[in-house]
């Protein structure tokens, strides 16, 4: 859990940040500020000037902050805002978002993931091209995500894996759910381990299989 104190103290501590505005709410806290700072994205430098409001749940890190610019808006024909009515920054999957932050989770860390995000738009907007490559939106982000962290390469990999809800010591010599052949300690019992024991990581992983078994 979070609360005011600690991200005002936070906040006020970043470079390139100047706050506007604090709200403390019943389930978050709302923070309006500038973003004033130089990214280096991919060999080139760009100076990013943004006015952004990022609402942070207070069962941070358990649900993750959205950010969004506020006042007028300057990101325009870039696909990875999403279709919701404040146009939120689409930073990653929650999963990718999750193994970024990690070990910590600091807000200062998510912050330089919302500079590293605008630095992006940036290089796209000079090159018209994504710097680091791309990921789909919606389910088929999803799915690249864990087709990257299986080393998988079908959608029925994907789920097979997903649909574990519990490591057993005696399904380590039976074949891996991945259906490669090999026994499953030789093939994805060790990713599957780091998984279950980042209870973030799990949690989200089980969300992610609901949302992508509803078709």
């Amino acid at each position: 859990m979070i609360d005011l104190s600690s991200v005002k103290k936070i906040f006020n501590s970043i470079d390139g940040v100047k706050i506007t505005s604090f709200v403390d709410n019943k389930k978050s806290i709302t923070i309006l500020f500038y973003f004033d700072a130089r990214v280096l994205i991919n060999g080139a430098n760009f100076l990013i000037d943004y006015r952004l409001r990022i609402d942070i749940p207070k069962n941070y890190p358990l649900n993750l902050p959205q950010v969004f610019e506020y006042e007028e808006k300057q990101i325009n024909n870039f696909p990875h805002i999403n279709s919701d009515s404040n146009g939120t920054f689409c930073l990653g999957t929650d999963l990718d978002i999750r193994r970024k932050l990690k070990p910590d989770y600091s807000l200062s860390k998510y912050i330089s993931l919302i500079a590293e995000f605008l630095g992006i738009y940036e290089y796209y907007k000079k090159y018209n091209v994504f710097p680091y490559g791309d990921r789909s939106h919606g389910k088929m982000g999803i799915l690249e995500t864990y087709k990257e962290i299986f080393n998988v390469t079908t959608s029925q990999q994907v789920t097979s894996l997903m649909q574990i809800t519990k490591l057993k010591n005696g399904s380590r010599n039976k074949k891996c759910p991945c259906n490669s052949g090999m026994k499953f300690k030789d093939c994805h019992w060790n990713i599957m381990n780091t998984i279950f024991s980042n209870p973030l990581e799990l949690s989200q992983m089980k969300k992610d299989f609901i949302l992508l078994k509803r078709g």
